[in-house]
Order: C-alpha cells, then sequence, then structure tokens
C-alpha cells in the first residue's frame, strides 16, 4: 500500500485519521501480554480497514508505578502522528508515492534520555495478510520495550546505591 506523502502529511495535520485508546492495568498486560495486544492489533486492522487513506492509531496507556504508553500507528517515516511537521523534511517530492508502514512507539519515563522510542514493524500490507504474525511481531517487539525499561531502571537504582 503506498500514500502521496502531501496526502500523508495533509492528514496527519488535520489529525483525520483513525484514532483509537484503551487502558489497562499492568498486572493484566502481563499477565496474558498476547490477549493485551491482541486487542490492540485488532483493534488497528479494523481502524486501517476502515479508513479510506488507511491511516490509523491505537494507543494503550498501561497503568503501573508509572504509566506508560504503547502507540501502534501507520506512516510513511518513523516519526509519530505528534511529529506531523518534521516529516517534510525527508521527502523532496511532496507527490511521491510512499509505502505505507506500521510503527510501534513506546513513551515511558526513564526508557532512555527521552523517555520515547518508535519501530517498524511491517509494512502495512504485510500485516493485514497475515494479522497473527504481525501480532508476534508486535508482541515481540513491546517484550524488548520491556526489557528496555527494565534494565534502565536496574542501571538507575544501582547509580544511586553509589
Amino acid at each position: 500500500m503506498k500514500i502521496r506523502v502531501k496526502d500523508f502529511l495533509a492528514a496527519g495535520e488535520a489529525q483525520t485519521f483513525a484514532s483509537q485508546e484503551f487502558s489497562a492495568d499492568l498486572k493484566q498486560v502481563q499477565a496474558d501480554l498476547k490477549q493485551a495486544l491482541g486487542q490492540v492489533v485488532t483493534a488497528f486492522l479494523e481502524e486501517v480497514a476502515d479508513h479510506p487513506q488507511n491511516l490509523a492509531q491505537v494507543s494503550l496507556t498501561i497503568k503501573g508505578d508509572s504509566d506508560f504508553k504503547l502507540f501502534l500507528e501507520t506512516g510513511i517515516i518513523n516519526l509519530a502522528f505528534r511529529d506531523i511537521k518534521r516529516v517534510d523534511n525527508f521527502f523532496s517530492d511532496e507527490e511521491a508515492e510512499v509505502p505505507l508502514n506500521v510503527y510501534l512507539s513506546f513513551e515511558a519515563p526513564g526508557l532512555n534520555a527521552s523517555g520515547y522510542r518508535i519501530d517498524e514493524i511491517t509494512d502495512l500490507a504485510s500485516a493485514q495478510a497475515k494479522p497473527a504474525k504481525f501480532l508476534g511481531l508486535v508482541v515481540a517487539q513491546f517484550e524488548s520495550y520491556l526489557a528496555m525499561l527494565a534494565a534502565s531502571e536496574q542501571e538507575n537504582t544501582t547509580e544511586n546505591e553509589n
């Protein structure tokens, strides 16, 4: 699937992409990660299918000692919709048609210096064609985010002890 850069920018700036938000307790998510993220992936694929330009963002706020947020969204470069004003810096031809990809981003205090990370998961056509594989990719990436967060927290604890 492709979209013109200009059309993507216009939809992002006007916030006309499909959007849905979920919330869950950290213990619930950890108890059945595949089920919790499956709900997000299913909603994302439904939103994309229903949107005329296949543009969507689905978020999951995870409540724990400190809340963090996971976003699944379509894009043309690894910048979230919230950074739409920076996207055109990477394209010289706004009339060009470019592939639509799926990005997973994670926002958590202490994750890294910015508290934010975004990664390309797959292209949108593959996500739609093989939803089970797509879910597996999302779960694996989320597990790596949790591992990064745990390592960062451990590092901060060690630094505070010294």
